[in-house]
């Protein structure tokens, strides 16, 4: 009977523990006992290596020892969304602004500047226009204006003479096109309450076409002239004859021609042949500049001097007093010269 009841306490305890050993392993406990297998060595468990503590000599009352944790990854800047905004609309605003005042790259701005130069060179070594001095006669009644060539960085200078050669003054002037050229008068006398007798035509481009309006005193019709820019002959200075006695008229002495102005005469006062057949001849006894030339049985002089033998059938004068004669051809002319009179040799 003793032996009955160790039996049935050994078993109630068995239960027991078969009990807590599943309650411990549902609760995460540690893993309950596997059945030994036989002849099976026993598992070898590793524990975690530890750093052992270091040995300090702690009082009754000394504090646990502060571990010191290590600091907090620093955070990314966070970027407030207005601000944001606002600072990359300032940066495309920059560069908006950029590309229009240096819309260029540094490599194109200098390409561009050395095809400036290479422009600017090639302008240099071109030829400057061919710049003559004419006299011209003036017909009021023509259909057409006479033309004035001119060319920018030129000065044209205008006059206008009657039949005697003196000079005509001007009273009114227009130009009409000021993107082309500008237009002044100025005095001969250079006293500023006479009446300016020159105008200066200066253009202002390089190419184009205008025209000038002049009214002489005491001439009803006014004076036309058209403008051509852009030759390569211009006008340096072009004097127009009227076929009459202007205000300052010298006085004459002989009957003016009722045809006008001879054009053959006009090119010896130019200083050209008065015709392609004129054959030219040596004078002596006047200034070395003095021309003359033979034309059929006429003889054409141009000189400074006044002629007094023989007369001569047509004269045109220059205000510089320069004349040009158209005379009888004879071999022995009679003038006034340097205020001495001489004879003027004609050679053939």
């Amino acid at each position: 009977m003793m032996g009955r009841s160790l039996r049935l306490d050994g078993v109630l305890t068995a239960i027991g523990l078969i009990g807590l050993s599943t309650t411990a392993w549902a609760m995460g406990g540690p893993n309950p006992r596997l059945p030994a297998v036989p002849d099976a060595a026993p598992p070898v468990v590793e524990s975690p290596s530890t750093v052992p503590e270091p040995k300090t000599a702690r009082g009754p009352d000394a504090a646990p020892p502060v571990v010191e944790s290590p600091p907090p990854p620093p955070n990314p800047p966070v970027e407030r969304g207005h601000q944001a905004r606002r600072e990359r609309a300032r940066d495309r605003a920059f560069e908006q602004t950029e590309d229009t005042i240096t819309p260029m790259t540094p490599d194109q701005l200098q390409s561009l500047m050395q095809s400036l130069e290479i422009t600017e060179a090639v302008a240099s070594d071109s030829r400057p226009p061919e710049a003559v001095m004419t006299a011209e006669a003036l017909n009021l009644s023509a259909t057409r204006p006479p033309v004035v060539r001119v060319a920018q960085g030129f000065g044209t200078s205008i006059v206008f003479t009657d039949r005697t050669g003196a000079i005509w003054p001007i009273t009114a002037y227009q130009g009409f096109n000021d993107k082309l050229f500008t237009v002044s008068a100025s005095t001969t006398s250079g006293n500023k309450d006479d009446l300016p007798t020159i105008l200066v035509v200066q253009p202002v481009a390089g190419a184009g076409a205008g025209n000038l309006v002049v009214t002489l005193q005491d001439l009803q019709t006014p004076v036309v002239l058209s403008l051509a820019l852009g030759q390569k002959t211009i006008d340096a200075r072009k004097e127009f004859k009227l076929p009459r006695a202007g205000p300052n008229a010298a006085t004459e002495y002989h009957a003016a021609s009722p045809t006008g102005i001879d054009a053959a005469l006009l090119n010896v006062l130019n200083g050209l042949p008065p015709s392609a057949s004129a054959i030219r001849v040596q004078i002596g006894g006047v200034e070395p500049d003095a021309m003359a030339w033979r034309d059929g049985d006429a003889l054409y002089l141009r000189t400074v001097a006044e002629l007094y033998s023989p007369e001569y059938r047509q004269r045109a004068s220059h205000p510089s007093g320069l004349h040009a004669y158209q005379l009888p051809d004879v071999p022995v002319l009679l003038v006034s010269f340097d205020g001495t009179m001489t004879e003027v040799m004609v050679k053939e």
